[in-house]
């Protein structure tokens, strides 16, 4: 049975509210999290509801957990100082964007673009060197979000195209030999649609991709 404890819910904006209080139901063998707990306790109780939300299923009815969805998206967990804590936050929303779809519990245009900001500042933090011992956790991010084609929610916010020139920036600057197949295919298919799904495209993304293809020696 889920576990409901006393939690703080963020609002639309992502800052949490210490002053309100909403119950959080937690899955099975999660415990409370909460800003007062030490840091190693904090990610110790982040990997539990990591993996809860990794095994969830679209087929279930997952709707309790949705208040525990924002509060994770709130600003105590993306400004975290913690690079695990950052870490884990984003691969358990990864999720709950593939559990929910299409129908996120995030609808607030300023979160949504906040919350893809946020992975792509994760993938920044770790996915350069296949060979960093946290780098299996950053490939489950990019896998994910390249499997769900997460990014396409934001071509509908006014900012899309802004959002994937930082994308499209940091993809090209951090892939290297040392990449995978695997990897670099998962970051083509996380790019893609982007370009193929997109009414338009800026002249400015355009500048990003062709710089990769045209040598500017030439």
């Amino acid at each position: 049975m889920p576990k409901i404890l006393v939690g703080n819910q963020g609002n639309s904006g992502g800052n949490q509210s210490t002053s309100s209080a909403a119950k959080l139901t937690y899955p099975q063998g999660c415990k409370e999290i909460n800003e007062e707990l030490p840091t190693d306790d904090l990610i110790r109780r982040l990997k539990d509801i990591a993996m809860a939300f990794q095994q969830m299923s679209q087929e279930e009815d997952n709707s309790c957990y949705v208040p525990l969805a924002l509060f994770l998206a709130t600003d105590f967990f993306l400004e975290h100082h913690s690079r695990d804590v950052r870490l884990l936050v984003a691969c358990a929303i990864a999720d709950v964007f593939r559990v929910y779809a299409p129908n996120a519990p995030y609808q607030h245009p300023s979160l949504i673009k906040r919350i893809f900001l946020f992975f792509i500042q994760q993938l920044r933090v770790g996915l350069q060197d296949p060979k960093d011992a946290t780098f299996k956790r950053y490939f489950y991010l990019l896998e994910n979000l390249a499997w769900v084609k997460s990014f396409n929610i934001c071509i509908e916010l006014d900012d899309s195209q802004g959002i994937f020139c930082q994308l499209f920036s940091l993809i090209f600057k951090i892939v290297n030999e040392n990449h995978s197949e695997k990897v670099k295919n998962f970051m083509l298919d996380m790019l893609t649609p982007l370009i193929i799904e997109a009414d338009t495209v800026s002249s400015k993304l355009i500048e990003i991709i062709l710089w990769q293809i045209i040598d500017p020696k030439k």
